[in-house]
């Protein structure tokens, strides 16, 4: 479904990522752990087109996005969570989750896809006039998933789903990944919990300043001794 062939990518005259080579087929959940720094964000911005790689190219379901604006992926059907959630404070949890499906003209797609949401989480439908500035970070989470879920993505890109969020939450939000996983939603996780990441997704690619150095199945990896002693406390 999306293939990154000898990324190169550059902030000014710094490179931030070198020569990356990732692959994801139809309905997998792949994720990308890494130390703070390493290159996720900048990655997954890549993938999405609002940042342009110097060298190399980006394949989705076949066709060539390197040049493609963001919004032509967005409708071409890639989704994206960013970090930090951000989600539009002062509109209403309805209305935020209604930016997520401009593109979509149907009403009764549109109805389907809140129906989806609201089943996903229930929290979202109690608080559906809140303003998403008076939410909680968790709540936020959710609702930065709802929306990018109301576009009817083929592929979810998911930048840190962890990041100040409790366990308990990060376990919530994982399972609701993993259940639209089950019913063939192909995602890829970035991710600085490694422990959590490996333990959802099928396969995985480690990152380290710009660079991938292993990939492997979660289960492989989770066992690597190199991955242990640098991202599992191990």
């Amino acid at each position: 479904m999306l293939e990154l062939k000898d990324i190169d990518v550059f902030y000014g005259k710094s490179q931030a990522l070198h020569n990356i080579n990732i692959s994801i087929n139809e309905g997998e959940f792949v994720t990308i752990i890494g130390a703070n720094g390493a290159g996720k964000t900048t990655i997954m911005k890549t993938i999405i087109g609002l940042l342009k790689p110097k060298n190399g190219s980006i394949i989705y379901k076949g066709e060539d996005i390197t040049h493609k604006e963001s919004w032509t992926r967005s409708q071409m059907g890639i989704g994206y969570v960013p970090e930090g959630r951000r989600v539009f404070p002062e509109l209403t949890v309805e209305e935020n989750l209604r930016m997520g499906c401009y593109n979509i003209k149907d009403n009764a797609k549109i109805k389907e896809n809140y129906d989806l949401v609201y089943e996903l989480f229930p929290r979202l439908k109690e608080r559906k006039t809140q303003l998403a500035k008076t939410m909680s970070g968790g709540e936020q989470q959710m609702l930065a998933i709802g929306r990018a879920l109301m576009s009817s993505p083929k592929l979810l890109l998911i930048d840190e789903i962890s990041m100040g969020l409790m366990p308990i939450l990060i376990n919530a939000s994982l399972n609701v990944l993993k259940q639209l996983n089950e019913k063939g939603l192909t995602i890829l996780l970035v991710e600085q919990n490694a422990k959590k990441a490996l333990s959802y997704a099928e396969r995985g690619y480690v990152l380290q300043t710009g660079r991938i150095i292993l990939s492997d199945t979660t289960e492989s990896l989770l066992s690597n001794e190199q991955v242990k002693k640098a991202y599992l406390g191990g």
